[in-house]
């Protein structure tokens, strides 16, 4: 990725860091081509080196991805190669010649690329409140940003109503009024009316793409479905040039320092989010220090940098060599110092915000031995959502997700949201990677209140495997990314539509097929998770947490024993057949499809009518 030219041989083999530490190594970017049974052909992207290696070799150098001293990988390459026997000597001797070759990738060419660059001009921010018939929380919520501070510093702040009930909507309309009494910076209020307008108006100027908007944005589309998307997908055509923060209405504009507090900055840790277990609201609440800013203002801070000057801010100073250390080299070697931080995330106090009752399958060590001494128990600890997510350092990471309040550098060429159902934002943060394949996304380590009003009941005995459906398009798409492609954004987006339409153009056997070996894909990652929390619940002692993980792989191998059939995709009504479940995931291909081809002229077309609206005062809540 880097612009210099490959390095010789001799300048590849690195001296001693700083302090006369070793330095930090890894075995990341080659290509491998086999040539027999004895050879295979190690390419070296980074450098344009090349090494003919046995095959036994190049897998245990596969093993050696993070960066770390070459002592410590011929230690761990003597514990874990049956055919070193244990002989470290030996492993240090083999992993010196292919340093010598110039085939591993010091951490010091990560560092030199990621210096900082000057700072650049960034867009001005516009907040958006995304509600559906939960009134009471809405008022809460802007009660809360009245006591965060200053509100003017932000261009807009925008309520976007996805209310079915009228008299919800009529509430929440009226709590806008009241804040802007009370407010320095008046509350917009994109209600149906406002909605309608931008749809009619986006129509008017662009029919040749009426079906594709619709289906983007369209309400009456969407009636009978959990429509998140789409109101997302408004917040984008209502901030087209800005940068946009998000956020759930059942959140208080509070930011609250993590309750756990870890040292430095972690690039490529941002799956492993850090939890924490309470056994009462108070305790809850008391866990974090309050911050001395609101989350909008933190939010706002580094949306939009280039990586380099954000990690120069959040580190105080440059990086040092020593912290890329257990870093993932083929993660770290596709970032540059002007890599764009597209997308920035906070963690949450209290409801973890998660799909169901399953997270704690994907905590590390430390999160997981806090589950298993939950006072509670582990039943209640993943249940009763007393619970702290997030991060405990700034993390840096590729692929997004939502949290609840969300930053997204919408200046640049952001892809639309799937209308509805489930999994929009997996399948968002895919399409978005797809596009901006050397973009980053940060995730703060700061939480705010997420607060349910309305009772919820997450169920633990629900199965674990997912049956497909969004998240299950957003897998396939992420597992095609690549991060060396340098074509734009609307080439990537274009490329993207048309893989959509192919899908659907397939026959009835063959995307049955596709759907069968993807889901099984994934539930046999899932089920190396498992197993892997299991043996680790194993040497814990932790007894409850172990029956749950027992019961949890017993039912992932169930689902991987057995065909599954697209007509169990989420999304689908139960009585749907299989044809009728493929016919139907045929037209949404094809329609998000016709949004995507649409989406560039959607966008150019609502920055002026978004203006005129407001200009009108069409927005204005009276």
């Amino acid at each position: 990725m880097s612009d210099t030219p490959p390095a010789s041989p001799a300048t590849d083999t690195p001296g001693p860091s700083a302090a006369g530490e070793a330095p930090l190594l890894a075995f990341a970017d080659c290509d491998l081509v086999g040539i027999n049974n004895a050879m295979m052909l190690v390419l070296n992207r980074h450098n344009g080196n090349q090494q003919i290696m046995a095959p036994q070799v190049v897998e245990g150098l596969k093993t050696c991805s993070t960066f770390r001293p070459l002592a410590e990988h011929a230690a761990h390459l003597a514990a874990t190669r049956p055919e070193l026997k244990g002989q470290r000597e030996t492993a240090l001797s083999a992993l010196e010649n292919v340093l010598a070759g110039g085939m591993l990738l010091p951490a010091r060419d990560i560092l030199a690329r990621l210096q900082q660059p000057a700072p650049s001009p960034r867009a001005a921010t516009r907040v958006f409140i995304i509600t559906c018939d939960r009134p009471a929380s809405l008022q809460r919520l802007l009660e809360s940003m009245l006591q965060a501070g200053n509100l003017s510093q932000h261009n807009a702040l925008m309520v976007v109503d996805d209310s079915r009930d009228a008299a919800n909507r009529e509430a929440n309309r009226e709590a806008v009024v009241n804040f802007n009494l009370r407010s320095a910076k008046d509350m917009l209020y994109v209600g149906p009316q406002a909605q309608q307008a931008l749809l009619d108006g986006l129509v008017a100027r662009l029919p040749e793409h009426q079906s594709g908007i619709r289906f983007l944005v369209d309400a009456a589309r969407w009636r009978d479905e959990p429509s998140y998307g789409r109101s997302r997908t408004l917040c984008l055509l209502f901030s087209v040039g800005y940068r946009a923060i998000m956020m759930d209405d059942d959140v208080l504009c509070q930011a609250i320092h993590s309750p756990l507090q870890d040292a430095g900055i972690g690039i490529g840790s941002g799956g492993l989010r850090k939890a924490a277990f309470y056994a009462s609201q108070a305790e809850l609440m008391r866990s974090g220090r309050p911050a001395d800013f609101d989350p909008l203002s933190g939010h706002a801070s580094l949306l939009g940098s280039s990586l380099g000057h954000c990690l120069h801010t959040l580190n105080n100073g440059p990086l040092a060599e020593a912290q890329l250390r257990d870093v993932n080299a083929a993660l770290a070697n596709v970032l540059c110092s002007d890599s764009p931080v597209l997308v920035t995330q906070c963690g949450s106090l209290g409801d973890p915000g998660t799909g169901n009752a399953h997270w704690g399958q994907y905590l590390g060590e430390d999160s997981v031995a806090r589950l298993a001494a939950a006072p509670q128990g582990v039943a209640a600890a993943l249940q009763d959502r007393l619970n702290w997510l997030g991060s405990s350092r700034p993390n840096i990471f590729k692929m997004p997700f939502m949290s609840q309040v969300t930053g997204l550098d919408n200046s640049r060429l952001l892809p639309p949201y799937f209308p509805a159902f489930r999994g929009e934002d997996a399948l968002f943060g895919a399409m978005l990677v797809s596009m901006h394949p050397r973009s980053v996304a940060l995730e703060y380590p700061w939480s705010v209140p997420h607060l349910p009003l309305e009772p919820r009941a997450f169920d633990l005995d629900a199965p674990v495997p997912a049956g497909g459906g969004i998240p299950l398009f957003a897998r396939y798409l992420t597992e095609r990314i690549d991060y060396h492609d340098a074509l734009d954004p609307q080439q990537q987006l274009d490329a993207l539509a048309q893989e959509a339409l192919r899908t659907a153009a397939r026959s009835d056997t063959t995307l049955v097929a596709d759907y069968r070996a993807e889901l099984a894909r994934g539930h046999a990652e899932q089920l190396y998770i498992l197993q892997n929390q299991y043996h680790g619940a194993r040497q814990l002692g932790a007894p409850q947490w172990q029956a749950y993980l027992q019961r949890r792989i017993e039912e992932v191998q169930g689902f991987l024993s057995s065909a599954q059939s697209p007509a169990a995709m989420a999304g689908s009504p139960g009585d749907t057949a299989e044809a009728g479940a493929l016919a139907g995931f045929r037209e949404l291909a094809r329609g998000f499809a016709a949004g995507m081809n649409a989406w560039v002229a959607t966008r150019e077309a609502a920055s002026a009518l978004v203006e005129e609206l407001v200009d009108s005062g069409t927005l204005r809540p009276l």
